[in-house]
Parts: structure tokens; C-alpha cells; sequence
């Protein structure tokens, strides 16, 4: 299951399977930041682009459920800490450590188990690509959020912007036809 290489005693991890660009393939055909660069020309463009970063946001909160479901396995069950999700008000979800016995969370509880002692030292590889993988992935998850929040937000700024322009021409309109 471990690996040392004997020529430089590295270690390679074996348990956790980081996720691969092809992983992320079906996502980043779905839409581009690309859009994000242009002269939206009104609310329904907004809205479409904020559509598309919610299902990206999706998206990415499956893959993040792929690497919980493998941290409930064996070996990572027989750890004190767990890769678990929070899920925030905000209507997004975070991946977080937390200690079983403490229900304490955060990458503090992380760094202690990979200083603890009786950590197995094969297993300090595969803890740190989980701890690069839970940091990628909430980037990722909190970037899209944040554009599409902001997205939708302008699209109804837009909506808000024709409502009064619509309202200020019906009212020439009807001047117009009393005079």
C-alpha cells in the first residue's frame, strides 16, 4: 500500500487519489471565465452567466463530495481528524478538518495530526495531497460563488436600471398624447 523510494526514502502517497484534470473537464467545458471579459449588454445576459457559475458551483461541489467519499475509507478512518463539509449561510459548502473526539475545525487541527507522533509516517503524504486538494477546491467553490452572486446582483441592478427608464418613457408617452 506505501511506497518509499530507497534511493531518497521519499514517500509517495497511495491512499488518496488527487483529483486529475479530467476531473474537471466536463466543468470547464460548461462555461469560461472567458465570459466574464465582455460589454454584457443587459440583465439576460447577467443572469445567463450567473446560471452558468451556478452550475459550475455545482459542479465543483460534487467533485468535493468525490474526495470525502474517499477519506471515509480506510486507512483515513482510523485517524482522529475527518475531512468533512460545512455548509455556510451563504448557500455554498467549505471543506473543513475537524477532530472526532473535539469537534474542533480548521487547518490547525490538520497541522497537529500531521505533527502528532503516531501519525503513520506513510500516511503524512496522502494527509498533505488531501490538505492541497481541500485548499484548491474551496478556492475554487468560493470564486465561482462569489461571480455568480455578483452576476445575478448586476443582472437585477440592470433590471432595476430598465424599470426606470421604461417608467420615464411611458411618462413622455402619455405627456405626448394629452398635449
Amino acid at each position: 500500500m506505501w511506497q518509499i523510494d530507497s534511493s531518497n526514502e521519499a514517500l509517495q502517497q497511495t491512499a488518496f487519489r488527487p483529483l486529475q484534470q479530467d476531473a474537471f473537464q466536463r466543468l470547464q467545458q460548461g462555461a469560461s471565465l472567458k465570459g466574464l471579459l465582455k460589454p454584457f449588454k443587459g440583465k439576460g445576459e447577467l443572469a445567463q452567466f450567473a446560471e452558468q457559475c451556478r452550475v459550475l458551483e455545482v459542479g465543483l461541489k460534487e467533485l468535493a463530495q468525490g474526495v470525502l467519499a474517499q477519506v471515509r475509507r480506510h486507512p483515513f478512518t482510523l485517524l482522529p481528524v475527518r475531512l468533512t463539509e460545512q455548509n455556510t449561510q451563504a448557500g455554498t459548502m467549505f471543506l473543513r478538518w475537524q477532530h472526532v473526539a473535539t469537534r474542533r475545525m480548521g487547518v490547525g487541527v490538520w497541522a497537529e495530526m500531521v505533527g502528532y507522533p503516531k501519525t503513520p509516517i506513510p500516511m503524512l503524504q496522502d494527509l498533505y495531497a488531501l490538505e492541497l486538494q481541500r485548499i484548491t477546491l474551496n478556492m475554487q467553490i468560493s470564486l465561482i460563488h462569489s461571480i455568480g452572486k455578483q452576476a445575478a446582483e448586476c443582472a437585477e441592478k440592470m433590471g432595476q436600471a430598465e424599470a426606470v427608464l421604461m417608467e420615464r418613457l411611458q411618462q413622455g408617452t402619455n405627456l405626448m398624447q394629452h398635449n
